[in-house]
């Protein structure tokens, strides 16, 4: 037993038609768990917002007011509350009254997930607030890249589908003997000749062709039989 091989050398096309075709297989679902992963919206370490309606100015360590629209709001207006604070870590003023702001450090983890609902920020007290924006699209920044989950996914399950592979096809005893013996099993089948297969090919296809041919003509016959005795209406 050589690398732990059982039987090695033995039924081997067998066992390696085998391997390549559990290998495609294996390949498939490790490219389907690299799709899967990377629809996974993983938590925000931070949000990045590009505001416009810009009033004011904020610095890296301010504390930011992120606001909401209020679902209990009774008078049918369009009112907004407060989710929670966060700190800002980049500040960005662009053209006119435009400018990208990256918060992180929320209050708590539902101010955290829902960051992506803001409409408004609010810096300092409501009555002289330092800095109000309107938020135009929020973009979250995961805890880690969605691609490191999607290798992390992909190369499991293509490590875990070789484990098994080699198992089942190089030292598990059960399978290997099966595959062995349809190995030797394939060997005594009478493999038919090119010659043959071509000489076959030709009969089924002049055949069919006679066949139709045939068919033709009867049915025209009948056809023209039947229109003259008006069964049927050309």
């Amino acid at each position: 037993m050589s690398f732990g091989i059982y039987k090695q050398g033995q039924g081997y096309w067998v066992r390696a038609m085998t391997a390549a075709f559990v290998g495609v297989l294996i390949i498939s679902a490790a490219a389907w768990g690299w799709e899967e992963a990377g629809a996974v919206r993983l938590p925000a370490r931070a949000w990045t917002f590009a505001i416009n309606s810009v009033q004011g100015q904020v610095a890296p360590g301010d504390t930011v007011d992120l606001l909401i629209y209020d679902e209990t709001s009774s008078d049918g207006t369009e009112s907004t509350r407060s989710l929670g604070t966060a700190i800002v870590q980049e500040f960005t003023p662009g053209k006119g009254s435009a400018a990208t702001i990256v918060v992180g450090n929320f209050s708590d983890n539902e101010v955290r997930d829902r960051g992506g609902e803001t409409i408004q920020i609010l810096a300092g007290p409501q009555d002289s607030p330092t800095l109000t924006a309107q938020v135009r699209s929020p973009r979250p920044t995961p805890i880690f890249p969605v691609e490191y989950l999607q290798s992390a996914t992909a190369g499991g399950i293509m490590l875990i589908g070789a484990i098994c592979l080699y198992i089942f096809v190089g030292i598990k005893k059960g399978t290997v003997e099966f595959l062995i013996a349809t190995d030797g099993e394939m060997k005594k089948v009478n493999w038919t000749t090119y010659r043959e297969v071509k000489g076959s090919t030709i009969v089924v296809i002049v055949a069919t062709f006679l066949i139709a041919g045939f068919l033709f003509g009867v049915d025209t016959i009948f056809a023209e039989i039947f229109s003259a005795i008006g069964v049927l209406e050309k």
